[in-house]
């Protein structure tokens, strides 16, 4: 699944919090049944939203039980019955005499009268109705309005990561794969869709007199139940065929995009990319696409960004459709990253799966890493390790760098828990390791330690050192020594240049370099700073041209490396060359004198990502109490000659946020950093992302002319997807507080307006973008307190609702709001009930409180420490 994570504000790090408790059990269903088969067959409804259904669950019995426990979650579950046969030729066949629900671990048991027999093939059946919610999970209708203005529905599931059991009782666990027989009763006018190609479409009428279909699809492969997937609705297709030349066994492949009417052709790109990324994969992976099509579908609800339900992905329509005579190098980027991303997990994820969902970092760190694989290879011209840098790097640097960030490979007891992983480390934190062990190995190894591993375990289920055992023996080292520390602990190292020293005789430079774990807001303790993490080192100097650069390992908490140096005028060196580690480095002045002389002098000495690192390093180091803001600001103003877009926006991403850390600062220091960026950016042509400037400039005499036209562009259908996005995400910055009040009020809480996929978007244009934020900031924090029951209702989950309290209060700065948000989460002031249930209800959003809290007490001790500095530079 593709999560949307980088939505959100990188000043408001959003993240998950599993249990860190490894010894509480997990939360498993008795193992006394293994499914293999499950036939299913749904009747959905777009008139009721509701939808009846019957499944027939075949499972080997591997201990004698009477009771047969399954997930279940709002569902009624009219009848169940078991067969069996216990000898041949006979069949037995059991009611179930009771049929208990406990929804706190949403399960549902039938009870039977006898024991059904260890040894046996039984066949556990029940009869359930369920309802299609709008809640973007399980089976779930989601609204359009078509060409005509008429509110229309389709049907669609997610059922990643638990809600399989909102669409049929089942063995709704990551581990437990079996076969799907599936069969949809639909209206005879609509479009039925589920994993497979569908065998048969039988016509007939119901009791009403009403045409239907009954449409039954292929067998499918050996899957988890989060895989599976059904589409209904009023949909148009174009269609393509990928053709594999590699492995000998591939098979042509049919490609198909569906949409909504009078969408399709803004699928043309998708599908062509589709097409050539599943050949790609097929090579890459020496492993056939195992069915025999694969489906896209535009979904215009749609909480990810994307699922890869195993021969039937789904995607929010901004991230599949486009006009290509439109759209920008961006949108084509990230449409292709993305269809890159779902069709890895074909192989990565669906044909091999992890076994519990604490390996969940695997599954999505890798999908991250060679969707941008593949989206290099066919696109070679978009530069997209750079961008890595500046996105999945970035916000994983951001994040780890917080006490309150968790491991990779996190501990998820139970099924509520499993949507809070769903963040910036497991998805970029495991691609920037996933990145740096191929940058350490080399493709060619990295790539046959990962076919092997797919060769053992197709259609099985498998744990993380499964993976490092297969890149070991590619290798010839110890991976899994190796990366523990990457992905058992949090966090990740800085790396200190302790001492230099030139040897002129045999031409070499010995470095001593120490690690300790990085904070971005400094005072590192003791006790916080006990892991020593492998780290690949790789050197360049002005001698790389002709030496190559040089490559060690610092596994120690200090050890020294050498490599070749001379003291010629122009001599430098550095570390980590293009930021193909995830580190930090803190050089000596002298070094940061002379990098800075080099960025002023002669920038393309070094690669992009080394530019792109320095800024990156200086800002965070400064953030932590390292070193002076005058040193990242002097850094930036050496680079006014710079020309790479992927710089030019890491300066106005820092500049951005340096803004937005000083907005209750004196106007002379707002009014210098505005200077500071025309200064760089005055005589270059450099679009950042929208920004809501011509709605921040408004007056109150065109501030609604101007509004009503921003806004007209969001509300009307017949835009593009990607244009009636830019226009949300701006309106946020509307110059007019009776807009804002407008927004948050009225607006926001309309899912008819504003869809719940987009709430954060006019939020995060606020925080951003408003034109005063002194003001804007605190009626946000009051906004998130006083709505706080609407938004619970709408966002029961953790995560949903972690994201909207980190944009509500992750920009603000001062001790005054962090008392206040505290106050709030404690429930000062109310009765002890209701303050029990206040942080009860807190609860699931608990790390993302913890991080929001450690962001915003980080930039007041930065504002504390450097405000002189600031007013300093700018006097």
């Amino acid at each position: 699944m593709c999560k949307c994570h980088s939505l959100y504000s990188n000043e408001a790090p959003i993240a998950g919090g599993a249990s860190v408790n490894a010894e509480a059990p997990r939360e498993l269903l008795p193992a006394d049944l293994v499914p293999t088969n499950y036939k299913i067959r749904i009747a959905p409804s777009l008139e009721t939203f509701e939808f009846t259904g019957t499944v027939a669950i075949e499972a080997n019995v591997v201990a004698a039980t009477k009771t047969v426990v399954l997930n279940s979650k709002n569902l009624k579950v009219h009848n169940a019955w078991v067969t069996y046969s216990v000898e041949e030729g006979s069949v037995r066949r059991q009611e179930a005499k009771d049929i208990s629900f406990d929804e706190d671990l949403e399960r549902v048991s039938f009870t039977f009268l006898e024991d059904i027999p260890a040894g046996v093939v039984a066949v556990v059946s029940s009869e359930f109705t369920g309802i299609h919610n709008d809640q973007m999970a399980g089976f779930y209708r989601s609204s359009y309005v078509d060409d005509a203005g008429n509110k229309r529905y389709m049907l669609a599931t997610q059922f990643e990561s638990t809600d399989a059991r909102q669409c049929i009782p089942c063995f709704d666990e990551p581990g437990l794969k079996a076969t799907f027989d599936c069969t949809l009763v639909v209206d005879a006018d609509l479009v039925a869709l589920s994993n497979m190609n569908d065998i048969s479409t039988v016509l007939s009428e119901d009791s009403n007199g009403k045409k239907i279909k009954e449409v039954t699809f292929a067998r499918t492969p050996l899957m988890s139940t989060y895989l599976l997937a059904f589409v209904v609705g009023d949909l148009e297709c174009i269609e393509t065929t990928s053709v594999p030349k590699k492995p000998a066994a591939a098979q042509p492949i049919t490609v198909r995009l569906f949409t909504t009417k009078g969408l399709v052709e803004q699928g043309r790109f998708a599908l062509e990319t589709a097409a050539r990324t599943l050949e790609y994969f097929s090579e890459y992976f020496d492993e056939a696409y195992p069915l025999p099509k694969s489906d896209m579908v535009a979904i215009p609800d749609f909480s990810a960004g994307a699922m890869e339900n195993w021969g039937l992905v789904t995607y929010r329509n901004v991230y599949l459709l486009c006009d290509e005579k439109k759209a920008t190098a961006n949108q084509k980027k990230m449409i292709g990253y993305i269809v890159g991303h779902e069709l890895a997990h074909q192989w990565f994820g669906n044909l091999v799966t992890m076994t519990w969902w604490n390996d969940l970092w695997l599954n999505e760190g890798f999908a991250t890493f060679v969707g941008w694989l593949s989206t290099d290879f066919l696109f070679p011209e978009w530069d997209v390790w750079t961008g890595f840098i500046t996105g999945e790097m970035s916000q994983a640097l951001n994040l780890d760098g917080l006490r309150s960030s968790h491991p990779i490979d996190v501990d998820v007891k139970s099924a509520k828990e499993v949507s809070e992983i769903f963040d910036a480390i497991s998805y970029s934190k495991g691609a920037s390791v996933i990145r740096m062990l191929n940058d350490f190995l080399g493709g060619q190894v990295f790539m046959d330690g990962v076919r092997t591993y797919l060769q053992e375990f197709k259609y099985k289920n498998t744990v993380t050192a499964d993976l490092w055992k297969h890149l070991s023996a590619s290798s010839g080292k110890d991976i899994a020594s190796l990366m523990h520390s990457w992905t058992r602990e949090t966090g990740y190292p800085l790396i200190s240049v302790e001492s230099e020293s030139y040897d002129d005789e045999s031409k070499t430079i010995s470095v001593t370099l120490s690690q300790s774990r990085f904070l971005s807001g400094g005072e590192l303790k003791p006790e916080e700073d006990t892991v020593n993490w492998w780290v690949p080192i790789t050197v360049v100097s002005h001698l790389t041209g002709k030496t190559g650069a040089t490559r060690h390992v610092l596994s120690e908490k200090q050890g020294t490396i050498s490599f070749p140096y001379d003291a010629s005028a122009d001599a430098f060196w550095k570390l980590n060359f293009g930021a193909s580690g995830l580190y930090r480095v803190k050089y000596s002045e002298a070094q940061v004198a002379t990098i800075g002389r080099i960025l002023e002098t002669k920038p393309e000495t070094f690669s992009v990502g080394d530019r792109i690192m320095f800024l990156s390093d200086a800002f965070k180091l400064t953030t932590a109490g390292f070193g002076s803001i005058s040193t990242l600001l002097n850094m930036i103003k050496s680079l006014a000659s710079e020309t790479d877009y992927n710089v030019l926006l890491e300066i106005s991403n820092t500049l951005a946020t340096l803004r937005s850390f000083s907005y209750l600062e004196p106007q002379p220091v707002i009014d210098g950093l505005k200077t500071l960026g025309r200064e760089v950016f005055s005589a270059k042509s450099f679009v950042a992302l929208p920004s809501g400037s011509v709605l921040s400039d408004v007056t109150p005499e065109t501030a609604e002319e101007t509004f009503a036209a921003i806004w007209g562009i969001y509300i009307n259908p017949a835009n593009q997807a990607n244009e009636r996005n830019v226009a949300l995400q701006s309106v946020g910055a509307i110059n007019s507080f009776e807009h804002v009040d407008r927004i948050l009020n009225t607006y926001i809480f309309d899912q008819d307006i504003i869809k719940s996929q987009d709430f954060h978007m006019p939020l995060s244009s606020m925080v951003q973008f408003s034109p005063s934020p002194a003001v804007v900031r605190p009626v946000l924090v009051e906004w998130f307190k006083n709505s706080f029951d609407k938004i619970l209702t709408k966002f029961p989950d953790g995560r949903a609702l972690g994201g909207v309290l980190s944009l509500s209060v992750g920009g603000s700065v001062g001790e005054t709001v962090l008392a206040d948000v505290n106050a709030f989460i404690r429930g000062d002031g109310l009765s002890e009930d209701a303050a029990a249930k206040r942080v009860k209800e807190l609860e699931p959003a608990k790390r993302a409180i913890d991080q929001v809290l450690e962001s915003v007490t980080t930039k007041t001790k930065f504002m504390d420490r450097e405000r002189d500095n600031l007013a300093a530079f700018f006097a």
